[in-house]
């Protein structure tokens, strides 16, 4: 969960997509010395960059973004703090052209995940219906042998209450018993 010290709500305003690239990072006044960070996503209104060294909320910064072959300056602000090296970063300031690149970007951003997405779906449909065709397979397999014992119910007499008597005391326990094997001639 973000952290904030002064209470503004923290949650995007602009649907975020996860992405890589680096981020070069300047604290505001610059005394000259840049961080470097790993951008995990992007969105129109800012990004998340994970770095090195921990950043305070509420933090303004330049920022150098490169993703893909793009790359665009921002001014930015530390909204919140996740974990002891992820800053979520709101854009503040961007040229003309920073907010034409940025929106290039993230539209192709989206079009890559509404793709992924597709792909993940037609991977469920196909691995559901493969899992059906199993199913319905296991169901004929099972009709199958249920076929075959029924044809084999009658090689094998059915076992009697008598076979698993106790003879009594004094009784002959082989007198009356059935044998429990019977043998079946296959060929004359």
């Amino acid at each position: 969960m973000a952290e904030n010290s002064d209470g503004d709500d923290v949650r995007p305003r602009n649907p975020r997509f996860s992405c890589g690239g680096v981020a070069k990072i300047s604290l505001l006044p610059s005394n000259g010395i840049f961080l470097s960070g790993k951008i995990l996503d992007l969105s129109l209104g800012g990004c998340c960059v994970d770095t090195p060294v921990p950043i305070e909320c509420g933090a303004r910064a330049e920022i150098v973004v490169h993703v893909n072959s793009s790359s665009f300056r921002a001014v930015g602000e530390v909204r919140g703090i996740h974990g002891n090296s992820e800053a979520g970063i709101q854009f503040i300031y961007l040229s003309r052209g920073g907010k034409d690149l940025l929106a290039d970007l993230v539209a192709e951003l989206a079009r890559l995940q509404a793709l992924i997405n597709q792909l993940k779906a037609a991977r469920r449909d196909a691995e559901s219906e493969s899992f059906r065709k199993q199913l319905e397979s296991g169901k004929l397999l099972a009709a199958m042998w249920r076929k075959r014992l029924r044809s084999l119910e009658g090689l094998v007499p059915a076992e009697s209450s008598e076979t698993d008597r106790v003879p009594s005391a004094g009784e002959d326990p082989g007198k009356g018993a059935q044998p429990l094997v019977t043998p079946v001639r296959l060929f004359r």
